[in-house]
Parts: C-alpha cells; structure tokens; sequence
C-alpha cells in the first residue's frame, strides 16, 4: 500500500521505484565519421564536446585545426543543452533586437565565445605570402610567353592536390618587378588557408639591347673611318620571326651622337599597340698610338685648316 500511496500503478508493476522517464536519459551523437545515430556525413570534425558548455557540454580542438571526416561527440541532455541556448537567445532578440546567432563569430561565436570567434576569423584571413623570382630573357618580354610553372605544395584538405601547374601570363612590354598573384595556391597552413604566391618578373641581362623603361638603347663600335665616311648596319630586332632594322648612316658620327627611331623600342603594355622609342649610340674606336707623320699629313689635307676655328 505504501508503494501504490507513493508511486501509483506503475509502482506496483515495477515492484518497486519505477524507471526515470526517457527523456532524463543522456543522448550520445556522433557526427562526421559516417556512423552514430543523429550523425550524417560531414557535419564538425576534429571537436569533442563532453562536458562545460550549457548542459555539460565543453568544446577541445585537436591541434586547432578542422579534419574533415574526424566527427565529434556530445555528451548531456541535448533538450536542456538546446533548449536553455535558444531560450535565451530569444530573450535577448526580444529584449536587444539581436537574432539569435548574431555577433561575428557565428557558430564560432557560439561554440567559443565572441572573441574566440572573431580571433578565428581574424586567423584565417592572415594568409601569409610567398614570394618567387621568374627570369624572363627581354624576348620574352617584348614578344610575351605564357610560362608553366609546376609547384609541389603542403596540402591538408584531402581533395587538394599536393602538386599544381600555374600558368603565368607574361603580356608584352611587362617590366621588371611586375607581380603576378595567385591567391591561395601555396602552403595550406590550415584547412582553407593558404598562402598566395607572388611571381615577381625579373629581366636577364641581353647580349644587344639595353632596356630603359618602354625604350632601348644599342650600342654600335665603330672605327674612325666608318664614323667620318659613314656606315652600313642591320641590327637583328626582338620579334619572334626574324625581323632586321637597317641602318644606313651617311653623316659622321661621334661619341655624343644619338639617333632615335621612333616606334622601335619595347611594347606598352598598358597601351596594346605602341611601342617605346629604338635609340642609338656610338662608341668610335680612335687609334691607340700616335700617327706617323705621313698619316697626320694627310689627315691634314682631308680636312683644310678652317680659319675661324683659331682663336
């Protein structure tokens, strides 16, 4: 009688103290390793909850990063853990207009904390930069060549391939220092953060030309005779099919002489279609040892005396 007076029918059939009802009794759910019950695939990996969040539920990173595929368990009574969080929240959009996951953290923010998730954002959008030199020859820059470029890379995303071939655009008429940036493509250094690589252009040094800016500069050695009786020159350009400019001087020339031709020079890149300038100079070789005196004679009587050069 004791027993029907305290606990009722179910008493009585129990024998004794019937069981707890099954909603008091503890939930387990694994996600993310493909098996639990509650659990689909994907889902959180590489977290365990167990205990300390609302409802004994805590959060611990394995090494802080995300291992897809790793799963996490909870352990608690989800209907407080959820109920208690949402409930508040509500009260909180009531009273403060909030939504129950603002902030910027998400759910970062909701498994630890605003700061946790504003650091974790913060983390993740300081991708580091890793900086190459590309030798280009000047051909290469006056014609243009798109360059493959095969890097093998830290990968921790599974699907990520650990080797890439990178196709660098190099236009006509880029300069030296010119940046190419491919954003994300280097070291991950955590799963989704990588860092950029930046191909910086660096011009070799060319056996003819001279580069200076959009211009070129060519040098032509000449002896005095061909500086004072004029000359004859081709100078092999930069194009890819063989193309040669002729330069047929008839003036004398000296070591201060320039000539310009105009539209010869390296492309603009900024300005499809133009070109900067071609300029020469001239580097007269004179005789090394002093002339006999016959050869000052008749130097001489090549060029009379001009009275008005004396002072």
């Amino acid at each position: 009688k004791a027993v029907y007076d305290r606990y009722g029918e179910d008493g009585l059939k129990a024998g004794g103290v019937p069981p707890e009802p099954e909603d008091d009794m503890p939930y387990n759910f694994n996600f993310g390793g493909g098996g639990g019950g509650g659990g689909g695939g994907g889902g959180f990996s590489g977290f365990n909850f167990a205990g300390g969040m609302p409802g004994g539920a805590s959060a611990h990173s394995h090494g802080g990063d995300f291992q897809p595929g790793a799963g996490f368990s909870y352990q608690g009574n989800p209907g407080e853990t959820f109920a208690d969080y949402f409930s508040n929240s509500y009260k909180r959009q009531k009273s403060y207009g909030e939504s129950p996951f603002s902030g910027t953290g998400g759910l970062e923010e909701m498994l630890f904390g605003a700061a946790g998730g504003r650091n974790a954002a913060s983390h993740r959008a300081a991708a580091p930069v890793r900086t190459c030199n590309i030798p280009c020859s000047l051909e290469e820059l006056y014609n243009g060549k798109t360059k493959k470029m095969k890097i093998t890379r830290k990968s921790l995303t599974p699907d990520r391939p650990t080797e890439k071939i990178l196709e660098l655009p190099i236009k006509p008429g880029f300069k030296p220092g010119t940046r190419i940036t491919f954003s994300g493509e280097g070291d991950e250094i955590e799963p989704g953060v990588a860092e950029d690589i930046v191909f910086v252009i660096r011009e070799k040094t060319h056996d003819r030309f001279v580069r200076e800016g959009d211009d070129l500069h060519f040098r032509i050695k000449l002896r005095i005779a061909d500086a004072l009786c004029g000359f004859n020159r081709d100078i092999v350009m930069l194009d890819t099919e063989p193309r040669i400019k002729r330069l047929n001087q008839k003036t004398p020339v000296s070591n201060i002489t320039t000539k310009v031709i105009a539209g010869e020079g390296m492309p603009i890149s900024k300005q499809p279609g133009k070109k900067g300038d071609l300029i020469i100079t001239y580097d007269v070789e004179f005789p090394k040892e002093e002339l006999t005196e016959d050869q000052k004679e008749r130097v001489r009587a090549a060029f009379p005396a001009d009275d008005d050069m004396h002072v």
